[in-house]
């Protein structure tokens, strides 16, 4: 096998040391980075060679595609002898529905609303109603969402909340402590760095796609855990994580010849 630029090498070691690997969810990554901009199919043996490019076994490639197909997420057709695959239309819907979160350009967000939860609210229920968006939770009493709109999921919960827009003078070690132990601060960082260390790095069209699926992948993971990417804090790990990425991506998408439509992703930092 080639040998890879060191932050690319470092980025396929990250993915086999997680733990045991979703090789399904690494499939889904390409289906929705790669494959639906550029015609909505991939072809086995091409997804062979760019699973075998991030270690990846074919067997386990094609044991993940079984289990995709039977779920319903993943169609496929023949072509002589040669196989093809797209998101079914099931698959398609959940795919738009995430990436409006995976794709969304970074915000600079400056005006936030806190709301101090009262004691008679279940949180369990506010927390399940607020699943679609949910707002920060500082030491369990306290939300925090930009005050361009409050989360939908809150809305209902209005009149057990008392609401102020004026920011606390300081975050203290323990507010801090109880958000961050709950993020994968790791991935965080890595993307952060991986992606400085790339930035203005020439890479072949392979490596160059290689890096937009393991990057995304990893971003994919933490942002759909963890929808609300901006918190009022300076060193807010997912939030630096969001820029880098959002920097280096049109470069990945000129290097490995991406589709034009990819270059409206991540397109630029909002107020």
């Amino acid at each position: 096998m080639t040998e890879q630029p060191a932050p690319l090498a470092q980025l396929i070691h990250h993915l086999h040391a997680q733990g045991r690997l979703r090789v399904w969810s690494v499939i889904v990554t390409i289906l929705g980075e790669l494959a639906e901009p550029e015609g909505g199919e991939i072809s086995m043996s091409a997804l062979l060679e760019l699973c075998a490019a991030l270690e990846i076994e074919p067997q386990a490639v094609r044991t993940a595609m079984s289990r995709l197909s039977k779920e319903g997420l993943v169609a496929g057709r023949r072509a002589g002898r040669q196989a093809f695959y797209r998101f079914s239309s099931t698959g398609l819907e959940q795919y738009h529905r995430a990436s409006r979160w995976i794709y969304a350009a970074p915000q600079d967000i400056q005006h936030w609303c806190y709301g101090l939860i009262g004691p008679d609210a279940d949180l369990a229920q506010l927390q399940k109603d607020c699943a679609a968006r949910p707002p920060l939770i500082f030491g369990a009493r306290l939300a925090c969402w930009p005050d361009a709109a409050m989360p939908e999921g809150l809305i209902p919960w209005r009149d057990r909340l008392v609401i102020f827009d004026s920011a606390p003078l300081i975050f203290s070690d323990w507010a801090r402590n109880q958000v961050f132990p709950a993020l994968n601060a790791e991935s965080c960082a890595l993307i952060a760095r991986l992606c400085g260390a790339l930035d203005g790095r020439a890479l072949t069209a392979p490596q160059a796609r290689v890096t937009r699926v393991l990057l995304v992948h990893f971003w994919r993971r933490l942002v759909l855990r963890y929808p609300a990417i901006e918190a009022p804090l300076d060193d807010w790990p997912l939030a630096h994580a969001h820029r880098a990425l959002a920097g280096l991506y049109p470069q990945l998408v000129r290097m490995s010849d991406g589709a034009p439509e990819c270059k409206t992703r991540f397109k630029c930092v909002t107020k």
